[in-house]
């Protein structure tokens, strides 16, 4: 039993209704019904060359179908056709949460890196029902089904996008894996994917066979890049969601336009002379096609342009380095809209060349132009063996490359710390960058928090941990009390205020310390502080002499003492525990022995 769509849009052009027969049964359809119009009016009063220029051309249209081995339907079957692509592609509720599971799943997928799992959500994704009747909105010239098709695709982006940003904020991974780096810019093999997923989406639905193994391969091409573009919104990175935008439109238009290529090649098309012709239908049209071949014409000059100065590249390196056994193993083009061309490119040649990549640049602008940048990095290899292998290697090492992709900007991080570094170490799963810097004489662990939050603000997308130089203990106001007058008591010079402290233990990753210096509410009280964040800490009481009775009053002349804690960070050391545990067993001894000798007496 099929679902029922939540509204139900007015009647196709071409849709039978009660008592009007078929298209082929003889029955002739109603003049005021199939003709609308001027335009209407002068296309059924054509002269006869343009009758055989149809003709001519419906001939050909036949004869490639058969050699592309199309099947060709009867005007029956095409009407019969055309109304199940256009009810399995209206919106439903089962439409909106497929939607949202496949988005869902690929999400996922994406975030851990997984092609496995982003495939696997495929299999739940809906989008081939709208695109195909899109398509087919498109052959027959239909704006009406356009129009619809339209809406139900755009429905299903935005759960998309909204599945991708939502799990993208409740997700503790936030990395940028290879498989999100991938789908943040259309390439030549993503426009031939989603091309040749078209053409077999199409070719499955005129046949009736084989559409959820297709549905897989049309998803593959839509879904991720819209979970992408949530991604980047989430993460707040517009270029990744502009990228992955692009990617998405021009395989959706890719898809679309091999879907109606098909539909017209095999006749389940409308025919051009039912095709209404008025103001407002063309207008529809030629909307509609404007918004599908912009992305993909802009997409086409983007890869065009690469191709060029992929060529170009090729030709200045090698000329640059001497021709002679030079063979380029790698060789990456990059485009920006805002910056130069870059070129990434592994050179295998059996002697080095000294400043290849400048003698290349200079080729490059003298051929194009334009500026490019080249980053070359040159193999030495003297025969064929090494030559082999070293491509072999460099292949390796590509692929190693494209798993840490996402590499931060150690050197941006460097300069706005400002302070020699000892070691620098990442967390990808947290995008965090931990830097240790070496003791600076006069800074306080004030001013290495300052440093940690300007180097944070310094970078995009990473978030820098600064670890300070680590201290014996630390002194902590947990009070400072005012007179009447209003006057404070003094502290001392190196306390610090409690979430300084735990800011500081929180970067040395410290587990358990000792609390002592201070009365027992006081202690607790930093205690439960600690404890919320992880840190077990043992309180050290003071002798019984040192504990007061009873906190100083506030007079008006003078206020009373602060209140001070010490938090020890280093604990006892073996050789320490070792002593301590030998003094406790002799003094313990000791008293057993005068117990003894008292009892004796």
């Amino acid at each position: 039993m099929s679902e029922t769509p939540y509204a139900a849009g007015p009647a196709m052009p071409d849709e039978r209704l009660p008592g009007q027969p078929a298209p082929g049964e003889g029955r002739p359809m109603p003049q005021q019904d199939e003709y609308k119009g001027r335009l209407n009016e002068m296309w059924r009063n054509r002269p006869q060359w343009v009758r055989r220029g149809e003709a001519f051309f419906h001939l050909m249209r036949v004869k490639f179908a058969r050699a592309i081995l199309l099947p060709q339907l009867t005007p029956d079957l095409a009407f019969d056709l055309r109304q199940t692509v256009r009810k399995e592609g209206q919106l439903t509720r089962g439409y909106i949460l497929m939607s949202a599971l496949a988005a869902g799943i690929a999400t996922l997928g994406l975030l851990q890196s997984s092609t496995a799992v982003v495939i696997g959500a495929m299999l739940v994704s809906p989008l081939m029902s709208p695109i195909a009747a899109m398509g087919f909105g498109f052959a027959s010239l239909d704006g009406h089904r356009i129009r619809d098709a339209i809406k139900v695709v755009a429905v299903g982006a935005a759960i998309g996008i909204l599945t991708g940003m939502l799990l993208t904020w409740l997700s503790p991974i936030r990395n940028a894996t290879p498989e999100i780096l991938a789908r943040t810019e259309p390439n030549l093999l993503d426009l031939a994917v989603a091309l040749f997923s078209g053409i077999a989406g199409g070719y499955s639905t005129i046949i009736g066979k084989g559409g959820t193994a297709i549905g897989v391969a049309i998803a593959t091409a839509l879904m991720p890049p819209l979970t992408v573009i949530g991604y980047g919104i989430g993460v707040f990175q517009p270029m990744f969601a502009m990228g992955a935008l692009l990617l998405f439109l021009t395989n959706l238009a890719a898809i679309t336009f091999a879907f109606a290529l098909i539909a017209r090649l095999s006749g389940a098309a409308r025919p051009l002379g039912r095709v209404e012709m008025t103001p407002r239908y063309i207008a529809i049209l030629i909307a509609a096609f404007l918004a599908l071949a912009t992305p993909l014409s802009m997409t086409l000059m983007k890869l065009s342009n690469e191709a060029r100065i992929r060529t170009a590249a090729r030709s200045a390196i090698v000329e640059a380095c001497g021709r002679k056994g030079v063979t380029v193993a790698q060789l990456d083009v990059k485009t920006s809209v805002f910056g130069a061309p870059a070129v990434d490119a592994l050179v295998i040649a059996r002697s080095y060349t000294t400043n290849a990549a400048e003698q290349a640049e200079k080729l490059i602008k003298q051929e194009l132009g334009e500026d490019v940048d080249i980053n070359l990095q040159q193999v030495l290899a003297a025969d064929v063996h090494a030559q082999t292998r070293a491509m072999v290697d460099a292949a390796m090492e590509r692929t190693a490359a494209g798993i840490a992709a996402d590499v931060p900007p150690f050197q941006t991080i460097r300069e706005a710390i400002g302070l020699p570094t000892r070691s620098l170490w990442t967390d990808r799963a947290q995008r965090m960058v931990y830097a240790e810097p070496v003791p600076a004489p006069g800074w306080t662990l004030a001013d290495y928090r300052d440093v940690e939050r300007q180097a944070t603000k310094a970078v995009s997308g990473w978030t820098v941990r600064l670890v300070p130089p680590p201290q014996p203990n630390l002194t902590v106001l947990l009070q400072q009390p005012v007179n009447e007058a209003g006057e404070a008591a003094p502290a001392p010079e190196n306390a610090i205020s409690p979430d300084l402290a735990l800011w500081a233990l929180t970067r040395w990753g410290m587990s358990k310390v000792t609390l002592s210096g201070a009365d027992e509410p006081a202690l607790a009280g930093l205690s439960r502080r600690l404890s919320d964040a992880g840190i077990k800490s043992r309180v050290k009481a003071p002798p019984a002499q040192e504990v007061p009775s009873s906190r100083p009053e506030v007079t008006a002349d003078e206020p009373a003492q602060p209140v001070i804690a010490t938090i020890g960070i280093y604990s006892q050391s073996p050789s320490q525990e070792a002593a301590a545990r030998a003094a406790a067993e002799k003094a313990a001894a000791e008293q057993a022995q005068a117990e003894a000798q008292a009892q004796a007496e």
